[in-house]
């Protein structure tokens, strides 16, 4: 048993027991093939000896790199291999980067403008990902490195190709928080978020502690931000719900990789997806007994104390409960979704506190019936009770409504919902192989489908089944981990046997998942960019504008393809015209309609032509026609002209009230 394997160094016998009395070895009794202390006799962990031929010629030398017994490694060991490919796929990250501007962007988003170096960039880097799991003793700090460039390369790659902060939304939640900044309170009777405000009074404080003058400079690369975070967050869960192994680091990848939904950006749901992983990784090492992947029954009346200490479960239980009060007068749904996740946690007895679930559930009610009584009174029919249980209304609003535009927006949608299909094939996969492993527990699959709650409750401006995808995601993540953890193990195991065809073919299979998964993404997230990227002359034609605007004017934009109400909050009105204009797509009644109800200012941009193009199918000389009419119309004078971007001033007073103001949920 001299021989060395793969994985274990030479056995000597005189160094097995230190300080005993050395016996001399026997080496008839340990055959090449038997069983060691560390391995199975499971196919040939080495190759006999080779012997002289007939002539007595040696055999020919094994090649260089191969392993003692001449075989050749069927996957690259060395441990440099995979920290070379992530290097490498850096390099071709950064040497492909390129600017891209509004008016490159079609139908398709930005993926369509990408070089193909950073196209291949992804690929490498996940195959040093699965190079890495596939070692005997995966190395944290590698992986910790190359998570943090997927991170970077995924969710960094628009605000490094980009001119300016994306999504209008983002610029408007900066208004917000400069209002609050700037006033000490809120902006009354204005806009539903308002009533949400811990985001905003959280962003003010920063903003005046650093001496920062607006948030605006926070927007670029608060996606990288957040996302970091929450990939960070769904690392400790993993670690806390499946405990350190291979699949507590696949679970943040598959996370990272199939995060589609753009809710990363600054926002009031970006910081609240944070805190309720911040939660549930507490909840889940400290408060919960047994984990996921112990085959313990529980039982309500009967739950198991955590293995924690009872310091640790006390501080445990103020953070959840400090969370979920920050949660509460933060966001709208996440402080429920939070609460419906204990209450489950505690039916399945797998909570020890049984308190905890109707605290944050409380906390979240008393907050919507007393600091939002201001949105919901006198709508509360309306808006809350009318859509409880339509669920036809919210699968209208969240997937039938938004199949509209033309065919390189489609392909996006179809992606998007290819991810989140296959995302929870992957999971349902995972729960079957926990079953078959006596993981007989409905806990972890009814979590999943927990957020799905929400589309019987509340269409939500028609992004429900978005948010239920993101509230899914990091729990969906967890059994989808474990399938690609067992492929993994099996082809560990295929190696140690020395079947080099089948190990390869196998080892395959994570890389193509990840890495398509990755690709489509990366397709995903940018597939609005051509209407939600700004250019440096579309903010200056926006900044002037509401400069130029005296209290009570107007400025409007065509669409939401516009940075609007990030400066002046409530003094000057900023709307959009197909609020009150609906024939977008005919010239001559949107003409008439700008002519009667049209703002004091109107800005007109690349982005918002490109939305009218992709969704309503306008010809692309629409824009230069519009601006023609209604500066022929005497009616609008051109007042400021920076690149593609324009404003038209009106020569005549406006209107003041042409659209009602009942804001929206963010």
């Amino acid at each position: 048993m001299n021989a060395p394997t793969r994985f274990l160094g030479p056995f000597n016998p005189k160094n097995r027991y230190p300080g005993r009395p050395k016996r001399s070895p026997d080496h008839s009794a340990s055959p090449v093939n038997s069983a060691t202390r560390y391995l199975p006799a499971r196919g040939r962990l080495m190759p006999p000896p080779p012997s002289p031929d007939k002539t007595g010629a040696k055999p020919p030398a094994a090649p260089e790199g191969a392993p003692p017994g001449g075989r050749l490694r069927a996957l690259p060991a060395d441990s440099l291999f995979g920290p070379g490919l992530a290097a490498v796929s850096v390099i071709l990250w950064v040497f492909g980067l390129r600017p891209v501007t509004p008016e490159q962007i079609g139908g398709a988003g930005l993926v369509a403008e990408l070089s193909v170096p950073l196209l291949l960039s992804y690929p490498l880097l996940v195959a040093a990902v699965v190079l890495e799991l596939l070692r005997h003793q995966p190395r944290n700090r590698v992986l910790s490195c190359y998570t943090a460039l997927g991170v970077f390369g995924v969710y960094g790659l628009q605000p490094t190709v980009e001119e300016a902060a994306r999504i209008p939304t983002a610029w408007l939640h900066a208004g917000f928080a400069d209002y609050i900044a700037n006033h000490g309170d809120i902006l009354h009777s204005y806009d539903a978020r308002f009533s949400w405000a811990g985001f905003f009074s959280l962003i003010a404080m920063i903003t005046k502690a650093a001496g920062m003058p607006t948030a605006i400079p926070l927007l670029n690369w608060a996606p990288v931000v957040f996302s970091g975070l929450s990939v960070l967050g769904v690392r400790a869960l993993a670690l806390s719900a499946l405990g350190n192994r291979r699949a507590s680091w696949l679970a943040p990848w598959i996370f990272l990789a199939a995060n589609w939904t753009e809710q990363d950006y600054f926002s009031p749901q970006a910081t609240a997806m944070v805190l309720l992983l911040a939660a549930l990784t507490l909840i889940f090492r400290h408060l919960v007994r047994p984990r996921l992947t112990e085959p313990v029954r529980a039982h309500l009346r009967a739950r198991l104390p955590p293995r924690s200490s009872p310091k640790g479960r006390l501080v445990a239980q103020g953070a959840v409960v400090l969370i979920g009060l920050a949660l509460a007068v933060t966001h709208q749904l996440t402080p429920f979704q939070l609460g419906l996740e204990l209450l489950l946690l505690l039916v399945f007895g797998r909570l020890w506190p049984a308190w905890l679930p109707f605290v944050m559930l409380g906390a979240a009610v008393v907050w919507f019936s007393l600091g939002a009584s201001e949105w919901w009174s006198g709508q509360l029919i309306q808006t809350i009770l009318s859509p409880f249980g339509d669920v036809v209304s919210s699968v209208d609003q969240g997937i039938v409504a938004r199949f509209a535009g033309d065919i390189g927006h489609l392909a996006v949608l179809v992606i998007r919902i290819g991810i989140s299909a296959f995302v929870a094939l992957l999971a349902a996969a995972g729960i079957v192989l926990m079953r078959r492993d006596n993981l007989r527990s409905w806990l972890l699959p009814v979590l999943c489908a927990s957020p799905f709650v929400i589309a019987v409750v509340q269409p939500y401006g028609g992004e429900v089944f978005m948010r239920c995808f993101l509230y899914a995601l990091p729990l969906l993540a967890l059994p989808a981990a474990i399938t690609l953890e067992r492929v993994i193990t099996t082809v560990r195991r295929l190696r140690r046997r020395g079947r080099p065809s089948r190990t390869v073919g196998l080892a395959v299979v994570p890389w193509l998942v990840i890495t398509g998964l990755l690709a489509s993404t990366v397709t995903a997230r940018g597939g609005n960019d051509a209407y939600t990227t700004f250019s440096s002359s579309d903010i200056a034609a926006a900044t002037w504008a509401v400069g130029q605007a005296r209290p009570e004017q107007r400025v409007d934009s065509l669409v939401n393809s516009l940075p609007l109400s990030f400066e002046r909050v409530g003094e000057v009105s900023q709307y959009e015209v197909d609020a009150y204009c609906p024939n977008m797509d005919n010239l001559t009644a949107l003409v008439a309609c700008i002519e009667m109800k049209g703002p004091d200012y109107l800005v007109l941009t690349e982005p918002q032509f490109a939305y009218l193009e992709i969704f309503d199918q306008v010809p692309s000389q629409f824009g230069d026609q519009l601006t023609g009419q209604l500066e022929t119309s005497g009616l609008y004078r051109l007042a400021f002209g920076d690149g593609t971007s324009i404003v038209l001033a009106r020569t005549t007073p406006a209107q003041n009230d042409v659209m009602d103001s009942d804001g929206e949920t963010g």
